[in-house]
């Protein structure tokens, strides 16, 4: 008799207990804007591939959407400034830009018509382009790097995303 009396009791006090506790909270990983400035390495296979860009003696691993990877894997060997996320010791890519190639500064922006010329829109605003090579008649649209002078050319350039 006593003990069904101590259950009857101690089956409520169990149940309020258990509705008592307080839920534990796991914290989320530290997210913190950022931009680096570094050359971009791609290793492994195709089915394996990872970007990292290699900036001193550190290595920061890069994510990206699909589309943003592609161009990524197009820059191998390019310096660029990536802006992003971090999580942990890797950067969740937001935006790139091209900035030198084999030590020599590019301009990063799409190719456009304006008129019988074409330009090259940046995020400062377009930039005539004096004597561009001739392919870059046919890729208007794309995003490429240009170097050399803008103006009078003789330029080199890479495209980084085709024209659609």
């Amino acid at each position: 008799m006593i003990r069904r009396v101590i259950a009857a009791c101690a089956v409520p006090l169990l149940i309020v207990g258990a509705a008592c506790q307080r839920t534990v909270r796991t914290s989320s990983p530290v997210v913190v804007t950022d931009s680096v400035t570094g050359t971009v390495s791609i290793t492994g296979t195709g089915f394996e591939q990872q970007i990292v860009l290699r900036s001193g003696n550190s290595v920061v691993p890069l994510s990206a959407s699909a589309a943003d990877s592609a161009a990524l894997t197009r820059m191998g060997g390019i310096q660029i400034e990536a802006t992003g996320t971090r999580v942990g010791s890797a950067l969740r890519v937001a935006h790139f830009t091209a900035k030198e190639v084999a030590g020599s500064p590019v301009v990063d922006g799409v190719i456009r018509a304006a008129g019988d010329r074409l330009v090259l829109e940046t995020a400062n605003g377009q930039l005539p382009l004096g004597n561009p090579p001739a392919p870059l008649r046919k890729m208007i649209g794309a995003r490429v790097w240009i170097g050399g002078p803008l103006d009078k050319g003789p330029n080199s350039y890479g495209v980084i995303v085709p024209a659609q």
